[in-house]
């Protein structure tokens, strides 16, 4: 038998479990070929397996010695990777491996598949997917045959790419249905869908290959957790870990698993655990660092964080890490009553308070409806990067899309200058902290469609103008095929095949959160989150709380698609089934679909192209006569609006305009255009109104802060002059010395002398010849000199 069979023997049974046969076929190979590095680099699996962790170590030395004595006996393809894996695993530098060893490999056996298998693998330990998915793709051309590369391209996809990442699995299990990485990697995604049984089926498929393999008992013992029953979770575990004793990739993985269940905690008991057999493990020193810095516990978790960069440089998370903890330092802190806001200098400026106002108006409704008291500090960090949030909140960049997370006690949010769309900041802030208020009150142990559905419909009963409502776009999901059971709702957040389908994912969750509400009442819902905490799975306590699944089911279809069929019952919703541009044609297929919704948007649009500004009121007239006044109207209205402007016909644009925001709360054009309305029409609490909306969507813009102080100078408003006069200030405003100059005007009116004084001498600092600025300056002189008069005057009577 020469080294490739004893090594294809030995790798068969340890696939299946026969550890002690393969330390028997990997002994009798030694005898054969007493030099091969290859043999020896499973070997340290196989005495692992065995429970000689001594042996295992003793091997990898051998190893080490082997290559230094006589590195000229080792420079067949397989050698080399196999020498390339060992020398990373001493943490040698990643790039003298690449140069040294996979790089030249690659050169001289161009079309050979394992240097690129081993540069991709290399990448994924690194976190540099990108550049594992190109090493596997390129490997993959080579070798299309191979379920391993297959799967090793799927977990490069992973992070950024699910539809790609799936199709990479399925292509695996293809070729080998019983490849146990490709269906360990199917748990995964299972279990992320909280898809428990079809999970367990996946497991059961591993173990009938091998009934000892590790990681199926350790994502068993994950479910055991999930489904609060330590008995079985303490058996599963034991299993995991019953010929390999100290392997710490058992207890890494089942914390791992829990933390993508928001279970931090219990993540990191068990990460502490698998960095007790291996202090070094990389992996769990690296979620530990996540799991602490989402727990708030961030002296320890940013400590772990550079411990890990500091031993390799090269891992991709680690280096993010550091360098965002660096930005951060920058940042500035802001507390009240136990919560803790992070964010830029100049930001925390002009609107940090207004952050700190929402959070504690939000923790005096919400905790009180869903009576909860909160575990404190609850810390809330706002990033003017959008990178940095991603970093902060995945480990690594991307996650477009995403406004803000909350994990517990931390919430992550992009701020308005971070996005290039408009959102409002304030729907956002509410929506994250109703999720601090339900994740603390089920102690984390809540699926992800309850979670969100809470936070939607909360955004609309706090607003209106928030939140989500039904549209043309929702009401043809809901009538075709993209409803999702309630059973099954939290599917619906993972492989979704558009973000059209994520956000209405987002908004039936909602609609399910309201459907409850309103069959069963608010207690209802409170004591469906009571026992949730408890470890009760979801499909339990809605049963005990509400109904069963299969009736709320059948239940809750019949209600959603009786709103759809409802919603416009009059419209025609027939889509044109090519693009249609111009009057002329537009009109052509509303002679045929005359109440067609989309026919009248895309007329009003071109006429109003078309200067025909009449004729656009027109139209919109009609589409207003089948489609109701709900989010989604916007569009029609703005139409309509701006034909009215340029038919000078300013009292009902008003009237348009004001219809837009009670639908809307990310309306900027219609703010803007507002604000100059009612400015020019000398209108200030319109002003104020208006403004304090802009500040909702985008608070950096410097005419809300300019409208508002000047509105509070008419209404004899100096709180509202300082505070926006003081934003303005720091936002390197155009007449800097005027801006100043009206600041220290407002607090010398209120008695704020020293203030006053300060920002007199800016703007005269600003323009020296400013002689309003130098009468003030006299004015607030005077008035400290009384002060100091008086003060005298006192201490002399006291000694008297």
């Amino acid at each position: 038998m020469d080294e490739d069979w004893t090594l294809l023997q030995c790798k068969s049974q340890l696939l299946s479990g026969k550890y002690a046969d393969a330390k028997q076929t990997i002994e009798k190979g030694f005898e054969r070929f007493p030099n091969s590095v290859r043999l020896r680099r499973l070997a340290i699996q196989v005495y692992n397996f065995n429970g000689d962790t001594k042996r295992s170590l003793e091997v990898r030395n051998e190893i080490t010695e082997l290559w230094k004595r006589n590195s000229w006996r080792y420079r067949d393809i397989d050698s080399m990777m196999v020498i390339g894996r060992h020398l990373l695993d001493e943490n040698v530098d990643p790039k003298t491996v690449l140069d040294e060893l996979y790089n030249k490999a690659k050169e001289q056996f161009p079309q050979r598949p394992e240097t690129y298998i081993a540069i991709g693998d290399l990448a994924l330990d690194k976190n540099d997917y990108q550049l594992a998915a190109k090493n596997f793709s390129k490997a993959i051309e080579i070798d299309p045959d191979d379920p391993d590369i297959h799967i090793g391209l799927a977990k490069a996809y992973r992070p950024s790419n699910s539809e790609k990442a799936t199709a990479s699995l399925n292509a695996a299990l293809a070729i080998n249905p019983n490849h146990s990485p490709s269906l360990l990697l199917k748990v995964e995604q299972q279990m992320n869908a909280e898809d428990y049984p079809a999970a367990e089926a996946s497991i059961e498929k591993i173990l009938v290959v091998n009934p000892h393999q590790p990681d199926a008992w350790a994502y068993r013992a994950a479910l055991a957790h999930l489904a609060n029953d330590p008995v079985e979770e303490s058996k599963c575990r034991t299993e995991a870990l019953k010929f390999w004793k100290s392997n710490p990739g058992v207890d890494h993985l089942i914390g791992l698993q829990l933390s993508r269940k928001y279970r931090f905690q219990e993540s990191s008991v068990y990460q502490r655990r698998s960095l007790m057999y291996d202090p070094a493990f990389v992996p769990a020193k690296i979620q530990l660092a996540h799991d602490l810095l989402r727990l708030g516990q961030e002296l320890e978790g940013w400590k772990l964080a550079e411990e890990v960069f500091d031993a390799d440089q090269y891992n991709v998370v680690a280096n993010n890490l550091v360098a965002l903890r660096d930005n951060m330092s920058k940042f500035t802190t802001i507390e009240r009553d136990g919560f803790v806001v992070r964010m830029d200098k100049q930001e925390a400026e002009v609107y940090g308070h207004m952050v700190m106002d929402l959070i504690v108006d939000a923790e005096e409704k919400l905790t009180k409806k869903y009576n909860v008291v909160l575990q404190k500090p609850i810390f809330i960090e706002i990033f003017p990067r959008q990178q940095d949030f991603a970093i902060r909140t995945f480990g690594l960049p991307g996650g477009d899309g995403f406004l803000g997370v909350c994990f517990g006690r931390v919430v992550t949010m992009n701020s308005p200058t971070a996005l290039n769309s408009t959102t409002n900041w304030r729907s956002v802030l509410w929506h994250e902290f109703c999720h601090v208020v339900t994740l603390q009150k089920t102690a984390n142990k809540m699926p992800r469609w309850l979670s969100e559905g809470i936070s939607v419909y909360e955004e609309g009963v706090e607003n209106s103008a928030w939140g989500d409502s039904i549209n043309a776009d929702y009401r043809e999901m809901i009538l075709g095929e993209d409803l999702t059971p309630i059973s099954q709702l939290s599917s619906a957040f993972l492989n979704v095949e558009t973000p059209m389908h994520l956000q209405f994912a987002y908004y039936e969750s909602s609609m399910v959160v309201r459907f409850l509400i309103a069959e069963y009442g608010e207690p209802a819902m409170s004591g469906l989150l009571d026992e949730l905490s408890l470890g009760t799975p979801i499909n339990d306590a809605l049963a005990r709380h509400m109904a069963p699944t299969d009736f709320l089911d059948k239940s809750f279809e019949k209600h959603i698609k009786k709103i759809a069929n409802e919603f416009a019952a009059e419209a025609d919703w027939t889509k044109p089934e090519s693009p249609i541009d111009g009057t002329a044609d537009w009109q052509a297929w509303l002679s045929e679909n005359p109440d067609n919704i989309y026919g009248l948007l895309g007329l009003a649009s071109s006429q109003l192209k078309s200067k025909q500004y009449e004729d656009a009121l027109t139209t919109v007239k009609r589409f207003e006569k089948v489609y109701p006044h709900t989010k989604g109207a916007e569009q029609a209205i703005l139409l309509k609006a701006s034909a009215l402007r340029n038919l000078d016909r300013e009292v009902d644009e008003i009237k348009a305009l004001e219809q837009v925001l009670t639908l809307a709360g990310d309306e900027l054009e219609a703010c803007s255009r507002l604000l100059d309305i009612y400015s020019a029409n000398s209108q200030w609490r319109d002003v104020v109104r208006v403004a304090e909306k802009i500040q909702g969507i985008n608070p950096m813009l410097k005419s809300s802060h300019a409208a508002l102080a000047l509105a509070g100078e008419k209404l004899n408003n100096d709180s509202l002059v300082i505070e926006s006069l003081s934003a303005l200030a720091t936002m390197n405003p155009f007449d800097r010395a005027d801006t100043h100059f009206r600041l220290a005007s407002a607090q010398f009116r209120q008695s704020q002398v020293a203030d006053a004084k300060r920002n007199v001498l800016l703007a005269l600092d600003a323009a020296p010849r400013y002689r309003d600025a130098h009468q003030l300056l006299l004015q607030i002189m005077a008035k400290q000199d009384g002060e100091t008069k008086d003060k005298t005057e006192t201490s002399k009577q006291s000694l008297d």
